[in-house]
């Protein structure tokens, strides 16, 4: 199965007006009223700024939101994102996260959770990643019964794959203890499968890229503040809080990239030393 381009010319694939573009924001950690202060940063400020400008830069057919929406599992967080995403009117899907708590995100977001979303020839699949009471990813049966059932579904789409954890080392230590522990058991199932293309992971609050299984797996910028990449141990960076854009195009082709926030009012403490 071929890599999916990362930053190729549109000028090689269909015209613009043949792709269909994605979004993907992750990382939220809203607290429970709008001043709650994270890695010194307003995380609803900052999740606030990042839709602003999706809207104003993105005309996205969906936006993806892969987990930790809250910081803490609060009913007022999921109010609080709720709100933001109704009034930005942008379709979106969502994951939880292991700082989430899924029953009650099911009874406060408007928008029910789906596990499978179809875009012209594309279809997005969302994993749950997230064991309660654990900060490490794995995969269930069910999830495993699920992905194989959705894939032979889909067998005659491209498909894109979300989740919290990533499943491959991203050569940072600390973060990669949190990988999903049966990613193994996850890529011997994909690589059956050569119709998935890609897949995007949130959690670890920076960019990345790696080949696993024969296909690209990229992470994402958090919404608030990033993690110094490379790093042994927890360690905050001064990137801004930042967005995923995903283009998809008809012949199964891949663009994207990471835009993040230029402003000055979002500085995380550096000088922290976890949450």
């Amino acid at each position: 199965m071929s890599s999916p381009l990362k930053f190729s010319s549109i000028s090689k694939f269909s015209s613009k007006k043949d792709l269909i573009r994605l979004v993907q924001i992750t990382d939220c950690h809203l607290g429970g009223d709008k001043n709650f202060i994270l890695g010194g940063v307003n995380t609803y400020q900052s999740l606030s700024k990042i839709l602003a400008k999706i809207e104003a830069k993105q005309n996205a057919s969906l936006v993806v939101v892969t987990g930790d929406i809250a910081c803490e599992g609060e009913p007022a967080s999921y109010q609080l994102f709720d709100a933001l995403m109704e009034s930005s009117g942008m379709t979106y899907n969502w994951l939880p996260g292991n700082h989430d708590d899924f029953r009650v995100m099911n009874q406060i977001i408007s928008k029910p959770f789906m596990k499978e979303v179809t875009l012209g020839n594309w279809v997005s699949i969302s994993l749950i990643s997230a064991v309660p009471g654990d900060v490490c990813g794995e995969l269930s049966d069910t999830e495993f019964h699920q992905l194989e059932h959705l894939l032979q579904k889909y067998k005659d789409k491209f498909v894109l794959l979300f989740v919290h954890h990533p499943p491959v080392d991203i050569h940072c230590k600390w973060l990669d203890e949190h990988k999903i522990s049966n990613s193994d058991r996850l890529g011997e199932l994909l690589a059956q499968h050569g119709s998935v293309k890609a897949m995007f992971t949130g959690h670890v609050h920076q960019e990345s890229v790696a080949e696993w299984y024969g296909m690209s797996v990229y992470s994402t910028p958090s919404t608030c503040f990033q993690f110094t990449s490379h790093s042994d141990t927890f360690d905050i960076s001064e990137l801004k809080p930042g967005y995923r854009w995903i283009d998809l195009y008809p012949n199964g082709q891949i663009e994207t990239g990471v835009e993040h926030l230029s402003c000055d009012d979002h500085k995380a403490d550096i000088n922290c030393m976890g949450y």
